[in-house]
């Protein structure tokens, strides 16, 4: 669901287990909020977008974007 933020992982070499540590939550967590299962919570977005250095349409892209079927 989040494949801008996966692209970005990868771009920047940042592997799952390594955010998940640097933003204080478990790996599980994590791959449960990129799978779309719960959402990711405000500090957890900010504290995202400054390890990947993500300018603020980057962060918006990737977490607000809305789709209209």
């Amino acid at each position: 669901m989040f494949g801008g933020l996966k692209m970005e992982m990868v771009r920047r070499e940042v592997s799952v287990p390594k955010l998940a540590e640097q933003i204080g939550i478990s790996k599980k967590t994590l791959y449960s909020r990129l799978r779309g299962d719960t959402s990711f919570t405000q500090n957890e977005i900010v504290k995202i977008s400054n390890i990947l250095s993500l300018d603020n349409q980057q962060m918006l892209s990737i977490f607000f974007t809305q789709k209209v079927s």
